[in-house]
């Protein structure tokens, strides 16, 4: 699975934002709001990786268990779906 759409990831703050370019930009209007573990999850997403070697990158860049780490990614996972922001 990956990212459906061209985006731009700029940091802005503590927060990142990732914002809709191109085609992508006529058809989303609006931008993605993520934090630091969205941020590696949606890099990843970027790199097509698979749901396993996502949550070994956050587990990686975190101080978290792999229970808690698969949680969180397949909560952002849902909600991209939900928003028809990935492609399957």
């Amino acid at each position: 699975m990956k990212i459906r759409g061209e985006f731009v990831v700029r940091q802005v703050l503590d927060s990142f934002i990732a914002v809709p370019i191109g085609q992508t930009a006529l058809h989303l209007n609006g931008m993605v709001m993520l934090n630091e573990v969205s941020r590696v999850i949606w890099t990843c997403l970027e790199r097509e990786m698979t749901v396993e070697a996502i949550v070994t990158a956050v587990t990686d860049a975190f101080e978290v268990d792999a229970a808690e780490a698969q949680a969180d990614v397949l909560a952002f996972i849902n909600q991209l779906r939900d928003a028809h922001l990935l492609e399957e």
